[in-house]
């Protein structure tokens, strides 16, 4: 069983290293999904299951905010953890986002160790240190 992650972000770039990221910490296998806004990310839900979102706030056409409230009033998707990435510090953005039913937030630069420790938190996966391979799925 592979673990199914949404990477929605309006930089090809930043997907790609998030991306690389995630497989660095110790996801045995995944499948990619990837968006460039959140209108998008909706489509991809819509058309297949996803495990765990990581998205940023700031894009075009709908950005973080606007796909997060759409996701948690959408019966099928309200429990699809959706954690933010974002480069915001102040206390007052951060604070509206935590209110926001964001699943998690992750500041940049971020580290592999942050993206492992919410993937297993959120999915409630077994943690090791991250060094077995599970030819099942996981390589927590």
């Amino acid at each position: 069983m592979a673990l199914n992650i949404l990477v929605s972000d309006d930089s090809k770039s930043l997907r790609k290293v998030l991306i690389k990221t995630i497989k660095m910490c110790g996801v045995g296998q995944a499948v990619f999904f990837e968006a460039d806004n959140g209108e998008i990310a909706l489509e991809v839900l819509k058309k297949q299951w996803i495990d765990i979102v990581f998205t940023d706030l700031n894009m075009p056409v709908m950005d973080g905010y606007s796909f997060l409230k759409e996701v948690r009033k959408n019966d099928l998707f309200k429990e699809i953890p959706v954690i933010v990435i974002t480069s915001e510090t102040r206390e007052k953005e951060l604070n509206e986002l935590r209110e926001s039913d964001a699943t998690g937030i992750i500041t940049k630069p971020f580290q592999p160790e942050d993206i492992r420790k919410i993937i297993v938190e959120k999915l409630h996966l077994e943690d090791t240190d991250g060094t077995n391979s599970n030819s099942e799925g996981y390589d927590f």
